[in-house]
């Protein structure tokens, strides 16, 4: 599990040199940076990180966007950003494969 963390905060990483979405930004990286960020200091409590991407995607929530596509639509009303939503539920189904798988 480590090795797979380790690649996905390296991946992260390298994701910031093409996009300048930081959190609070109301994008997909406010539930990726939670769950990555959770991941390693828990080094791998993967539970832990999926409910950190959880709340992230959650605080989204009536967020004014700054950056991606949201800008262009507007008032979203009080809704989570679908980018970050669906991170949610990626790593949701990341969780329940590997327990079926163990």
């Amino acid at each position: 599990m480590q090795d797979w963390y380790t690649a996905a905060l390296s991946a992260q990483q390298s994701l910031s040199k093409y996009t300048p979405a930081r959190p609070g930004d109301r994008t997909l990286i406010d539930a990726l940076s939670p769950f990555l960020q959770t991941l390693k200091g828990t080094k791998g409590d993967l539970h832990a990180a999926v409910e950190a991407a959880r709340v992230g995607a959650e605080s989204t929530r009536g967020m004014k966007a700054s950056l991606g596509r949201t800008v262009y639509v507007g008032d979203v009303g009080d809704v989570p950003d679908p980018g970050a939503v669906g991170v949610v539920k990626l790593v949701e189904g990341l969780e329940e494969g590997l327990k079926k798988n163990s």
